[in-house]
């Protein structure tokens, strides 16, 4: 894949100023479309093409304006409370349950976008927890976090939570003390959190991570939904337990440090896309070339990880309901669905660009896989095309309604307080 930012894997993690609209004038606004989505995360040149094919089928004008954010919860905060002039955004999952909970969304017009049709079924399975009626929300990305590892360093495979997490207070007896790091985000922080403290109950379920099933699901789900003053105050001792492990709390640099070896880390939570993408050729943020690095490994724990799904939806302030819904029926079109996938690093939940890549990616003379295991390239393949066995042991992020201050507060307390 071409690139993929982390600041697009982690929206809800830096806190940044958006980036103004770009595009025409306003005079007449049945004939702009404001889209605000996260950066890198979108094929630019598919606007001109979106404006000649809305003119094509609809016989109107219409010139797109582009807004670009880096966290989900600054998007958000512009519809919520600043009930900004927008026609579609592009959050994450909970963000979306959070907007559909308070009455600022609107319904997509099916007759224009028939996601049923269009979006692979395991991710409108996905959307269904967020958005129950998939009256809501177009699915867009989709990715999965978990750990990474330098096998080169670890000399076997990781497949636990263990690895970045402890029961004892300053655990210097850590297989991987100082060896590991965990992402500056209270939301991946508090999850593998959670789902280390119920490892017990979902190993049994799982049967030692052999066979999953809806049940072990379905439990994995609850531990995501759960947001208890127990459950808090428990997440809490096993965070500082890990603050003491980890040899930092990562906001950026972890997935180019371990991809060049030049750092004591060998295992750090991950999102999918960042570890692809330095697993493969990358740019780093300095714009400088790097050969992948195929010591690297990515695994979603036994005891369950996360996927989730990004969505355009159309917010209740709305002032082009129209051409926000041929936006959306022009990206689930399977070239413009591909485009957006390279651009992105990640890949399209579109039924026809997902089986288009996974042909790609799986045909035998795929140069990547040259030179590497077959257990390397089933793992790689795994990662960004993750079967049905892989996604039962995802949970999704939630909303957690008025409980989020409680949870924020408690990993500012371990972080900085």
């Amino acid at each position: 894949m071409k690139k993929f930012l982390s600041a697009v894997c982690c929206v809800a993690v830096v806190s940044a100023s958006a980036i103004g609209f770009t595009g025409c004038n306003q005079s007449n606004r049945s004939e702009v479309l404001k889209i605000s989505l996260p950066s890198a995360y979108m094929d630019y040149d598919i606007l001109a093409e979106f404006e000649s094919w809305y003119k094509e089928q609809t016989g109107e004008t219409v010139k797109v304006e582009k807004q670009e954010f880096l966290t989900v919860e600054e998007v958000g905060t512009k519809i919520e409370t600043g009930k900004e002039d927008l026609d579609l955004i592009c959050p994450s999952d909970y963000m979306v349950e959070h907007l559909l909970k308070a009455g600022l969304l609107k319904k997509v017009d099916k007759s224009i976008v028939k996601i049923e049709d269009l979006i692979k079924t395991s991710y409108l399975d996905t959307t269904k927890v967020f958005d129950p009626t998939l009256e809501y929300a177009v699915p867009y990305m989709y990715g999965t976090f978990g750990l990474m590892y330098d096998y080169s360093k670890t000399g076997k495979h990781i497949d636990s939570w263990e690895a970045i997490f402890t029961d004892k207070d300053n655990d210097t007896t850590h297989e991987f003390y100082k060896k590991c790091s965990a992402k500056f985000s209270m939301r991946e922080a508090y999850a593998s959190a959670c789902i280390y403290n119920n490892r017990s109950a979902l190993n049994t379920l799982s049967l030692d991570g052999t066979v999953y099933s809806p049940v072990f699901n379905a439990k994995l789900q609850s531990i995501y939904e759960d947001a208890t003053p127990e459950t808090v105050a428990a997440a809490k001792q096993t965070l500082n337990r890990q603050k003491n492990l980890i040899i930092s709390w990562d906001e950026e640099t972890a997935k180019f440090e371990m991809a060049l070896g030049n750092t004591d880390l060998e295992v750090a939570l991950m999102w999918s896309c960042d570890a692809g993408y330095v697993m493969n050729d990358y740019e780093d943020d300095n714009g400088e070339e790097h050969t992948g690095n195929r010591n690297l490994w990515y695994v979603i724990p036994k005891e369950g990880g996360n996927v989730y799904i990004d969505a355009f939806v159309i917010p209740a302030y709305a002032k082009n309901e129209k051409a926000a819904n041929y936006f959306l029926a022009f990206l689930c079109q399977k070239d413009i669905a591909i485009a957006n996938s390279e651009e992105a690093g990640a890949i399209s939940p579109v039924k026809s660009a997902y089986d288009a890549l996974y042909e790609e990616y799986n045909a035998d003379d795929f140069e990547m896989f040259d030179g590497e295991s077959a257990e390397w390239r089933e793992m790689y393949l795994d990662m960004l095309f993750p079967s049905a066995q892989t996604l039962l042991r995802c949970g999704v992020m939630k909303d957690f309604g008025d409980k989020e201050q409680d949870i924020n507060r408690m990993f500012t307390e371990v972080t900085i307080g």
